[in-house]
């Protein structure tokens, strides 16, 4: 890959570069630090469980949304300075819980000259110490609005886990960049319509969604368990039925 400043990588965070969802250790903080309602947990209890157990292919994401849900239901009784709080702590206690692999390719981009790009559907606020610790340039979050005082959160949301397309289609216009020769990496199905817009995609760890989109598209693949990273070849993957 030649050094060429117009040229940039994007990345998904949670699942991709964190070993787990910021989002998610955000949650479990403040539920942790007893600074959100309880209730809030009982609200995904039962797909966490479904979750952990396996009991279908869809479990982790139906879980994932009922989190969300009751979390953005319970965002305006939570103090900005709890969860700012538990932001800190979280970013403190798991920043470096990162993927070797997606890791070093973050490295090795920077430094050759890859203008590097965040987009995640958690919390602004987590993801930008996580991209600043990174070293990445441009970084998207969730974004909660704030009462003008920045006491209380308003209950109003902007949401960045669907849309990647677009999202990157205007960061790639507000700063000159070029799809020429760029790079892309996601874990899920919400990363299928940005990783489907660069030149080199790559499906990492992916679930069931993005790899049979993969599969059939031809992408990369690339599974990092453990201490080893496989890179797999249309020829070599497939899936237990």
């Amino acid at each position: 890959m030649s050094n060429n400043p117009h040229k940039f990588a994007v990345f998904d965070i949670d699942g991709t570069i964190f070993r787990s969802g910021l989002y998610r250790e955000v949650v479990y903080e403040l539920l942790a630090l007893e600074l959100a309602p309880a209730e809030l947990r009982d609200a995904f209890a039962h797909h966490e469980a479904k979750w952990k157990e396996r009991q279908s292919p869809e479990a982790f994401s139906e879980y994932e949304e009922a989190m969300a849900v009751a979390f953005g239901k319970a965002l305006p009784q939570i103090k900005c300075a709890d969860f700012d709080e538990a932001v800190q702590s979280v970013f403190t206690r798991t920043g470096s819980h990162v993927y070797a692999y997606t890791r070093d390719l973050v490295a090795q981009l920077k430094q050759e000259g890859y203008t590097l790009i965040a987009i995640s559907g958690s919390q602004e606020e987590l993801v930008k110490l996580f991209a600043e610790k990174y070293g990445f340039d441009i970084w998207v979050g969730q974004h909660y609005d704030r009462t003008e005082d920045g006491s209380r959160f308003t209950g109003k949301l902007t949401f960045t886990h669907n849309g990647k397309d677009k999202l990157l289609r205007k960061i790639v216009e507000e700063h000159r960049l070029d799809f020429a020769g760029s790079v892309g990496v996601g874990d899920s199905r919400g990363d299928i319509g940005m990783l489907s817009i660069v030149e080199k995609p790559i499906a990492f760890n992916p679930e069931r969604a993005l790899f049979e989109h993969a599969k059939e598209a031809g992408w990369s693949i690339v599974v990092e368990r453990k201490n080893m990273v496989y890179k797999l070849q249309r020829s070599d993957v497939f899936v237990l039925t």
